[in-house]
């Protein structure tokens, strides 16, 4: 059975990744490597994580969203995230990841956004 489901598309110069189900230790491997995939592919790399479909997540899945955080950096890019389940955001607040990654509520705004920081 697939805990994870990852996939990835182009919108508006930015690469989507969408992420359904359960996002843990088992199964954080699955988005760390689509995110490098992307990441590399891509300079700047320009990458919204689109957690909609999300259903659980834990440190071990956040630490994959910071590595791939930097790595986007490193490449003169930005990871964003689609967060608009408050149970999922409210992780990221407590973490204090939106200090760091901007938050939107969906793949539109996120893509639409100019600026470079947008707190969540």
């Amino acid at each position: 059975m697939d805990w994870l489901r990852v996939s990835s598309r182009r919108h508006e110069g930015w690469t989507v990744v969408e992420v359904t189900g359960e996002l843990d230790i088992a199964t954080r491997n699955q988005l760390g490597d689509r995110l490098e995939e992307v990441i590399a592919a891509h300079a700047p790399a320009r990458v919204v994580v689109d957690m909609s479909g999300l259903d659980f997540c834990d440190a071990s899945g956040l630490s994959v969203l910071v590595a791939a955080h930097h790595a986007a950096k490193d490449r003169q890019g930005q990871l964003r995230l689609v967060c608009p389940q408050q149970r999922i955001r409210r992780l990221l607040q407590i973490t204090q990841l939106t200090d760091i990654m901007p938050v939107f509520d969906t793949v539109a705004q996120a893509t639409a956004a100019a600026h470079n920081f947008v707190h969540g």
